[in-house]
């Protein structure tokens, strides 16, 4: 879907997994825009970095956020991110865009906020 933002993540995982070697990226759910996505990791190399979840049950969801440290939200609009706030809730610091809603849900020490561009979401994820 258009609106999560998913092509962001495209520009964003090589760079930062060019950049940051000790850093891997776990990938739930599943749609239009996983292809392009698997694309990506084959085109760069990155399947040991990136690990594709699929569609995970709501049951699930604690379990696959509590094996990261940082939950990135590429979200182009976006009223209300339940999942923003289910991943601060189990202790992740959270990347997001500053887009529609999302800078009010969360204090600004759990969040950082930015820009919905590839450059500004990677200088975020630097500093996280």
């Amino acid at each position: 879907v258009y609106r999560k933002g998913v092509d962001l993540l495209v520009g964003i995982i090589p760079t930062i997994c060019h950049s940051m070697p000790h850093v891997d990226f776990l990938i739930g759910g599943d749609g239009s825009k996983l292809l392009a996505l698997q694309e990506m990791v084959e085109r760069d190399r990155l399947e040991d970095r990136v690990e594709f979840m699929g569609a995970v049950p709501h049951a699930q969801v604690r379990n696959v956020l509590v094996q990261g440290h940082v939950f990135l939200n590429c979200s182009l609009t976006e009223s209300f991110c339940i999942a923003i706030l289910e991943a601060a809730c189990t202790g992740l610091l959270v990347v997001s865009t500053n887009v529609g809603g999302v800078p009010e849900v969360l204090p600004p020490d759990l969040i950082c906020l930015a820009n919905p561009n590839v450059p500004d979401l990677v200088e975020q994820l630097l500093v996280a």
